[in-house]
């Protein structure tokens, strides 16, 4: 079984295992991630299995899909709780502009947050503001294939995210976006 399909498996099997760092550290090591060459692999909705970040909204929770849904070729990003099972764009989010900085640096510029509801009639319900004061950062994608992700955010964070293939929610993303792009 190769590094990868091993780190996958502790992901969805044992998502607070130590196992991951060191997993997650080798596949790193290895990696040719190029930004220019690999964002169509970006693109997508990515979910939070693990971090080293010690607070509760960067870490695993089996009742809460914490997603960063993102088109980079768009230049948009959304980072959303929502309840696990829910097939909609619900819960709170932040949008984000996304700008890649170099071959493996992407700067992150928060622009709204809040409160997404779910829609009544063709109105959705939503409390979504303006961040007024910049709120900016960046992540560094050290390895990146069809179905995993890693990287490091600017506080020194490592990242593990597993890729939901879920074109259905990707398009209501996409659709709901057209109003920040």
């Amino acid at each position: 079984m190769n590094l990868e399909k091993k780190l996958i498996d502790l992901l969805i099997d044992s998502p607070k295992s130590n196992e991951i760092y060191n997993y997650a550290k080798k596949l790193e090591k290895d990696s040719n991630f190029n930004i220019k060459n690999d964002l169509h692999n970006l693109t997508g909705i990515w979910e939070l299995r693990w971090s080293t970040s010690s607070s509760a909204l960067l870490s695993y929770s089996p009742l809460i899909n914490n997603l960063q849904i993102l088109d980079p070729i768009n230049s948009i990003g959304l980072n959303l709780l929502k309840p696990r099972g829910v097939k909609s764009i619900i819960g709170t989010g932040i949008i984000a502009e996304l700008k890649p900085l170099n071959d493996i640096k992407i700067g992150v510029k928060f622009t709204y947050a809040g409160l997404i509801g779910p829609k009544f009639g063709r109105r959705k319900i939503k409390a979504l503001a303006e961040i007024r004061k910049e709120q900016t950062g960046w992540l560094d994608i050290t390895y990146l294939s069809k179905n995993l992700r890693i990287c490091r955010g600017d506080k020194g964070t490592l990242f593990v995210l597993h890729k939901i293939n879920d074109e259905s929610l990707f398009n209501k993303f996409q659709e709901f976006v057209k109003q920040f792009i």
